[in-house]
């Protein structure tokens, strides 16, 4: 550990406490820790957001200002029948493999804290950071706009449209699972000008997908006397 820092503020100390052994003890054991954070800065090594994992991820993510944990993001699994995947049944006295589920109560959290991967946690800082330095703008030329930072978030699979009424839609693909929405709107990661809100998040399949002549993503309505003229299907909302 460099201590050039402790050197420099213990040259400081004023003539009458020069010599007292103390006086610099107490001095040098103040600077320690910021001693430790110039030698952390000092090293670019420790901020590339693509190389650190673990801790020196939590420090970059405490200064972006993205935490690792995710409260009540994953859907929690309680009592049901077959057919529901956040079900399961009674537990069994015989085969210990076969675990049950609690019965869910009125005032029971539906859902649990999610503690993020350093895989999933560097992908997120990276759309956080675009967020912060985004425009408000679906589109821009100078800056990143908040259709760019919607594909970084949705790995390209998911785009917005403004509904002229403040408001702006969230298309998503299928490909999308709703615990993936769920968790980046948890964290915050939608980009949206002051005063503007979502108002729906959308399941859309592009090129298949029900609308109007004026957009060329969509698909009309199919004939009954050309079976090449295939129609498309409705958008359906998704609840987070």
């Amino acid at each position: 550990m460099n201590d050039d820092i402790i050197n420099r503020y213990t040259l400081m100390l004023i003539k009458q406490y020069w010599e007292k052994p103390k006086a610099k003890s107490e001095i040098q054991a103040m600077l320690r820790h910021w001693q430790i954070i110039a030698d952390f800065i000092r090293n670019p090594d420790n901020f590339d957001l693509d190389q650190v994992t673990g801790y020196r991820l939590d420090v970059i993510g405490r200064i972006i200002g993205l935490a690792r944990s995710v409260p009540e993001v994953i859907a929690k699994i309680f009592f049901g029948f077959d057919g529901h995947i956040n079900s399961a049944g009674f537990s069994s006295k015989s085969d210990v493999s076969f675990i049950g589920a609690p019965f869910f109560r009125k005032f029971a959290p539906a859902y649990g804290d999610y503690q993020l991967g350093d895989n999933e946690y560097r992908r997120f800082l990276k759309v956080k950071i675009a967020k912060n330095a985004a425009s408000s703008t679906i589109s821009s030329d100078d800056r990143v706009s908040l259709q760019e930072v919607i594909q970084a978030a949705f790995n390209g699979e998911a785009y917005v449209t403004d509904r002229k009424d403040m408001t702006l839609a969230l298309n998503i693909s299928p490909k999308v699972p709703p615990e993936e929405l769920r968790l980046i709107v948890q964290l915050g990661l939608l980009p949206r000008p002051a005063g503007v809100r979502y108002d729906y998040f959308y399941q859309v399949t592009p090129g298949l997908t029900f609308g109007f002549s004026r957009n060329p993503a969509a698909r009309g309505f199919a004939s009954k006397f050309n079976a090449a003229s295939q129609g498309g299907f409705f958008s359906r909302k998704i609840h987070v």
